[in-house]
């Protein structure tokens, strides 16, 4: 999945791997259940601004590289 993040104040394209929630089911017919699992980012893999590559800039800061794309997914 790609999508633009405001960073810092920076616009950059992020590329990378998104795994939706999927909703729990209390009970299948054979008596089981599914406790569901909440929405992820997983793999970052391309940070760009302008079509120059900045993974590199962003190897210790990756957690405020997710709270950016989880807010522009929010809207």
């Amino acid at each position: 999945m790609n999508i633009e993040i405001i960073y810092k104040g920076i616009r950059f394209d992020v590329g990378f791997d998104y795994q939706p929630e999927e909703k729990e089911v209390r009970y299948y017919s054979d008596g089981t259940g599914y406790p569901g699992c909440p929405a992820s980012i997983e793999n970052i893999y391309e940070i760009t601004h302008n079509g120059t590559d900045f993974m590199g800039f962003f190897e210790d800061d990756m957690e405020g590289i997710d709270e950016a794309i989880w807010d522009a997914m929010a809207g």
